[in-house]
């Protein structure tokens, strides 16, 4: 008899011992790739977690910097405590000691550097950096810029509703400061070569493609829009002077653009009735009195003169001119016709209805950049609330001038050099005008607050570059 067992036994071992290596194995393997699966998401998580949290600090430090800011504005006798300053610049780590502390023993710091804080159209830019607990030698940085700007209804050269299109092929936008130490009490600056700038500023909260037609001017600062790119053509240009033509440097343009177009309404004071103007008028007439602070306040129906001259004359005087036909307000033509204010004196218009000034057009001050008035010497006020106000300038070699019409068409006929700021449903500069935004608007109406007007972050090695230096104290 024979008692040994059979060999199939055997091999049937073998088999369920290698199957059950193999299980183990893809068990083994599974787990483990569970097991750094689950450790990838968590660190996904955590660098998710601490990106939120080092924007958050960015902002935090701009928000500092705001704040002080606005609280010179506030408070003349600020002196920026706990800031470093120099050359109208300031500078400061959050904490100024040590560093913020988050969850799992990551911690923080921010550094904020402010542009210019003594100007009118200061920036500000936040390096936040976040050090991970379970890594020192790992940090993730957030770096955001901020434009500024005064709430005032003129804190941009050009701003629209709908569109800002320049039509010419040698037009040009930059900026200067009339009033650098904002102080009436001195002399103004006029534009000059020597005193431009570029912080020309265009603005459209349309988001629609064709919110600002740049074309082929040169825009010597920023443009802004609701949504989509401005329109550069192979000439133009948007950006620092410097900026080379056909080119948009990427940090001079932000779609993000808001603005406010609040209605005005003509001042309550009653002052004198003049009926409708057709012929000459010179203002204030002899014997008329001013009201309490300081202005003659004349009322008419409308302006409709041919080759004739109205005009503001005198030492400083300042005359507001209200007008009440809903349909012409104003329609000055010829080949003298005029709207003059003479060196020194204001005016100030509120119109309902269109306005046409052509013929010499408007003279405000002198003949030349370096002879006008300062651009708030002449104000026009679009008061129409519904419907489309139909307004055309033209400038007699130069315009210096401020118009606000929510429900404004704007166009600017010129070849020479227009100073001041427009606001209006849409913007259209016919011929190749040198149009130069004045930064002391931003100061009109009084003591404003800044706001942000351009929120950028800055993700690439270039555009960080620009500001390693003052962010790295």
């Amino acid at each position: 008899m024979n008692l040994s067992r059979p060999r199939n036994l055997h091999s049937r071992r073998g088999s369920l011992m290698i199957v059950a290596m193999i299980i183990a194995a893809v068990i083994g393997i599974s787990l483990a790739s569970y097991l750094q699966l689950g450790r990838t998401s968590l660190s996904i998580s955590n660098r998710a977690l601490y990106n939120n949290a080092a924007m958050n600090l960015a902002e935090n430090g701009l928000e500092e910097a705001m704040y002080s800011i606005n609280k010179k504005i506030a408070d003349p006798s600020y002196n920026w405590t706990g800031w470093t300053t120099g050359s109208g610049n300031a500078w400061k780590q959050f904490p100024t000691a040590g560093t913020y502390t988050f969850d799992q023993g990551a911690t923080g710091i921010v550094r904020v550097t402010v542009y210019g804080y003594l100007g009118t159209a200061p920036s500000a830019v936040a390096r936040s950096t976040i050090t991970l607990g379970n890594d020192p030698n790992r940090t993730i940085e957030k770096w955001v810029r901020i434009q500024l700007r005064k709430t005032s209804k003129f804190a941009n050269g050009l701003v629209a509703k709908q569109f800002v299109r320049f039509n010419g092929n040698n037009a040009s936008v930059d900026s200067w400061n009339s009033d650098p130490d904002n102080n009436a009490g001195t002399a103004a600056i006029p534009y000059s070569a020597g005193v431009r700038r570029d912080n020309g500023t265009v603005g459209s909260v349309s988001v629609s493609v064709d919110a600002i037609l740049v074309q082929n001017a040169d825009i010597w600062g920023y443009a802004a829009t609701g949504g989509s790119q401005p329109t550069v053509g192979p000439n133009g240009l948007i950006g620092p002077f410097g900026t080379a033509s056909g080119a948009t440097d990427p940090t001079h343009v932000s779609t993000d653009f808001s603005a406010n177009f609040d209605p005005v309404t003509a001042p309550a004071t009653a002052g004198y009735a003049l009926g409708a103007v057709t012929n000459t008028l010179t203002l204030p007439r002899g014997g008329d009195t001013t009201a309490a602070d300081g202005k003659y306040y004349y009322s008419a129906t409308s302006i409709n003169v041919n080759n004739k001259v109205i005009r503001v004359q005198g030492t400083n005087e300042k005359v507001v001119l209200k007008l009440t036909d809903t349909t012409t307000s104003i329609d000055i033509g010829g080949g003298s016709g005029e709207l003059r204010v003479d060196t020194g004196c204001t005016l100030e218009i509120y119109a309902p209805g269109d306005i046409k000034i052509a013929g010499n057009g408007i003279m405000n001050g002198g003949t030349t950049a370096a002879t006008a008035n300062q651009p708030a010497a002449l104000q026009i006020w679009g008061t129409k609330t519904s419907g489309v106000q139909d307004i055309q300038i033209a400038g007699n070699g130069v315009l210096s001038a401020v118009v606000y019409a929510p429900q404004g068409s704007l166009k600017i006929n010129g070849n020479g050099d227009v100073g001041g700021s427009f606001v209006a449903n849409d913007i259209t500069l016919v011929g190749n005008a040198a149009f130069h935004y004045d930064e002391s608007l931003g100061n009109f109406g009084g003591s404003n607050p800044f706001r942000v007007s351009i929120w950028q972050e800055l993700t690439t090695a270039t555009a960080r570059g620009s500001f390693a230096g003052a962010l790295s104290f």
